[in-house]
């Protein structure tokens, strides 16, 4: 019944796609067959299914399919014909199933070409099973075919195995390596502390070892007791016979000390005297009046070799067999190099990124670079010769093998890197170089020669090694790190040997290119030393153009990037990162919906002094220092010349120590006068001065201001040379030396010199604070109103200060104020 009702169902799909591709049918009759051949399943299959139903009669609906085969459609409705041959009668569910069988295995008459059609598909589909067969049996090369992808396929598979297995090698060795180097330990311990007296067949003389007593004690205060039962000396095998100088001395159950004190159950004994160790023992026994048949038994023995035997090959197989794991596993996995197989269980990986494959495209191009405008030009030059080579092998041109990325942290290197590697369309490698510094040796230049064979694996490819300095590190005469100059050796070595025709890049960054090896940095090796310094002006612009456009702002941050950049010199991209960043954490944290002027103000705040701390109180008397101190540094910057320009003063506490900060727009130079850089050190000084000049006393609160008005002053007499009495000199300490480890080393110029310098430096400061304490009384009115103000508001702005004592006395310096809601133009002077 099951393989009928199937055959039904094999016809309908059968007809389904005759009617849907023979252009005989129309779709009139395309929608009467569906519907006929549906119910006649679905019936077919519940005649089968179910028992003898009774109930209404099942009618099918026909369709017109023209205008004969609608008339005759009428005539079987009004029940006055059947033109049909019982092939579009309608059925009862209580019909007999052969009868229905037969009526829909009867053809109508008005169909004789359908029929035709059918018997043609019938044959066509044969023969389409006929070829079908034949394909499914392939040439031989089909055949070889298949068979080496399922080989390539079984590899892959076995790759995965072998790295699984090798997975559950390493733990277990972990495992191994944790029971056995404890057990060897104490092994160790106790054959020096027992000097190998055990006895033979008695496990518990072990824990003697944990228990020592003097030889006084023992015969003075544990004898006369006659609670010892046995004395063991062991006396070692061969000619001589030596005798061990420890007793192991085992006493009866509860034995108790003179005071009280329970004593342990077995313990050693250092004897002074081997040889009268039965003489002494048996005279305290006399002495204490014990009886024959309490005195100990002294017992002279020697050791079964078992004794040393067993421990010996335990602690032997615990050793060996982590080494013949090691062994399979290396076997197991092919792998010839030692080096190289340590370097793969210690889990090194290099982190690829194809352009090949789906997940390992790097998305980021040298358009989403924000500044570095000098250092993508040059960097750019790569991706012509990666995806050119013949333009310039042609003329006899070597590729360049590498460049060197230098500069401070966080501007960029990495992420040149990789825009340089997606603008290439090459395969990126990228690893630190920290990962090619190991405890256990070969391991880093084993790693490197992993790493070029992955290159020339993938080239043209880039290998990116981050903080280069880490295995490049200058090597001198003296003991040195072996490790270290191997895996330098071994780069070396590799970049020497490295075909530049086959297109692979070699890209380093460090922010300490004066600690690398002179080896590494010659022509052949990284050709190319790009500088990525810190941005300029309208590169900062454009950092904080990027970084704003990624956050909800308010529509008074449109445009602001220039004042912003002004007030951020010497900031790096990852700093300026940080500040739209924490911008954007403030905002969110006081449930504001975008981003204000407000909270950009408060980020720069955060990070330039560090965040605010209220619950620091000060006593009045500390307030009112500090008011007067930050008063001072204000009102100096203000009536000086070549001062910066303030933006605002506080003595609100800080959680970087600082218990006040005065903030000011500082100037985007690289040159200074000497009348700049002394009114500098004066505008340092005007804290303390302002402090003598109220109180008649100083505090510690100028630390940090004095270490920075000494470093000035120091540069000024020995870098600069602006010192009349030394004239011209420069004594600048040589590049990559320690600056803590100067004063230990010979000084480029004399005692008699030095002195002069010490005088030189002390004498700019003093003139510098007698400058500033003169200014300081001469204003000592808008001092007064300074201070009075902070203690009121705790905090003023360049308005606040200009409402209070009139503008600055040279003219107005390039101001931005963050706090106000309209920011005032940088380029603006009031005169």
């Amino acid at each position: 019944m099951l393989l009928a009702n199937f055959r039904h169902l094999h016809l309908l799909r059968i007809f389904n796609r005759i009617v849907r591709l023979s252009p005989h049918c129309d779709c009139q009759t395309t929608e009467l067959l569906h519907e006929r051949f549906l119910s006649t399943s679905f019936l077919l299959l519940q005649k089968r299914s179910t028992p003898k139903p009774t109930g209404p009669v099942r009618r099918v609906p026909a369709v017109s399919i023209g205008s004969d085969e609608q008339q005759k459609h009428s005539e079987r409705t009004a029940g006055k014909g059947d033109g049909t041959n019982g092939f579009w009668q309608p059925w009862n569910a209580s019909d007999d199933y052969s009868e229905i069988k037969k009526r829909l295995l009867r053809p109508p008459k008005d169909f004789s070409e359908l029929r035709e059609i059918i018997r043609k598909d019938i044959e066509r589909m044969a023969q389409t099973k006929e070829e079908n067969g034949k394909k499914r049996k392939g040439p031989t090369k089909g055949k070889k075919q298949m068979a080496d992808e399922q080989k390539e396929a079984r590899e892959e598979e076995g790759q995965e195995e072998d790295e699984s297995r090798r997975n559950r090698m390493i733990k277990r060795m972990f495992f191994v390596f944790c029971l056995t180097f404890p057990f060897f330990v104490i092994h160790y311990w106790l054959k020096q502390r027992s000097d190998s007296l055990l006895l033979p067949n008695d496990p518990n003389s072990y824990l003697a070892v944990l228990n020592q007593v003097t030889w006084s004690d023992f015969i003075e205060r544990i004898v006369p007791t006659g609670t010892v039962s046995n004395v063991h000396l062991k006396v070692s095998r061969g000619p001589e016979r030596r005798i061990s100088k420890k007793a192991l001395v085992t006493v009866m159950p509860g034995a108790r000390w003179p005071d009280g004190k329970m004593l342990p159950r077995m313990f050693f004994v250092n004897v002074p005297d081997i040889g009268r160790v039965e003489q002494e023992i048996r005279k305290a026994e006399v002495d204490a009046g014990l009886a024959p048949e309490h005195w100990s038994n002294i017992q002279w023995m020697q050791p079964g070799p078992m004794s040393l035997i067993i421990p010996s090959l335990v602690i032997l197989a615990l050793f060996v067999l982590p080494l013949v794991f090691l062994g399979r596993m290396m076997t197991g996995s092919k792998m010839g190099n030692f080096s190289e197989s340590i370097s793969s269980m210690m889990g090194h990986r290099l982190r690829i990124y194809d352009p090949a494959l789906k997940d390992g495209k790097l998305k980021i191009k040298f358009r989403d670079v924000a500044g570095l405008h000098e250092a993508k030009v040059e960097v750019s030059e790569f991706v012509d010769y990666l995806r050119r080579p013949n333009k310039y092998t042609r003329l006899g041109a070597r590729l360049p093998k590498g460049a060197l990325l230098t500069g401070p942290p966080g501007c960029g290197k990495t992420l040149l890197a990789k825009a340089l590697a997606a603008e290439s369309s090459v395969p990126f490698i990228n690893i630190n170089g920290t990962e090619f510094v190991e405890m256990i040796g070969g391991l880093g230049a084993s790693r490197i020669r992993q790493l070029f064979k992955a290159a020339k694996s993938r080239a043209p490819c880039i290998i990116y090694i981050d903080e280069i300095d880490a295995i490049g590190r200058k090597r001198n005469s003296g003991h040195g790190n072996d490790e270290q100059e191997h895996t330098l050796n071994q780069l070396l070595v590799e970049m020497d040997g490295m075909d530049t025709a086959k297109g692979i890049v070699v890209i380093g960054s460090t922010n300490r290119p004066d600690m690398l090896d002179k080896a590494l940095l010659r022509p052949g090796r990284f050709d190319r030393n790009v500088s990525v310094d810190l941005p300029t002006l309208i590169e900062r612009r454009e950092l904080f153009d990027l970084y704003l456009r990624k956050i909800k702002k308010d529509n008074r941050l449109t445009g602001i990037s220039h004042r912003l950049a002004q007030l951020t010199p010497g900031f790096s991209g990852a700093d300026i990162a940080n500040v739209i960043n924490e911008a954007a954490i403030h905002a969110a944290t006081i449930q504001k919906k975008m981003v204000e002027i407000e909270d950009v103000d408060y980020a720069l705040q955060k990070i330039l002094a560090g965040p605010e701390k209220r619950s620091k109180v000060l006593v009045k008397e500390e307030r009112e220092i500090v008011a007067y101190h930050e008063s001072g540094h204000a009102l100096v910057g203000w009536l000086l010349e070549h001062t910066e320009a303030l933006l605002k003063v506080t003595i609100i506490p800080r959680t970087s120590a600082a218990l006040g900060f005065a903030q000011y727009s500082p100037k985007d130079r690289k040159l200074f006068t000497r009348e700049e850089l002394i009114d500098r050190i004066c505008m340092m000084l005007g804290g303390r001065a302002a402090e003598n000049v109220t109180f008649g006393r100083i505090t510690t609160g100028a630390q940090n201001d004095l270490e920075k008005v000494t470093k000035q002053a120091q540069a000024m007499v020995k870098m600069y040379g602006m010192s009349d009495v030394l004239g011209p000199i420069n004594f600048t300490p040589e590049p990559g030396v320690d600056p803590q480890s100067v004063q230990f080393q010979p000084k480029p110029y004399s005692k008699k010199l030095g002195n002069i310098i010490d005088q030189e430096v002390s004498r700019l400061v003093s003139d510098a604070y007698f400058v500033t304490e003169k200014l300081l009384r001469e204003n000592r009115n808008m001092l007064e109103m300074l201070a009075r103000a902070l203690l009121e508001r705790e905090t003023l702005s360049y308005d606040d200060v200009k409402k209070l004592i009139g503008p600055p006395k040279f003219g107005n310096k390039n101001v931005v104020d963050l706090a106000d809601d309209v920011l005032p133009d940088l380029t603006k002077n009031d005169g």
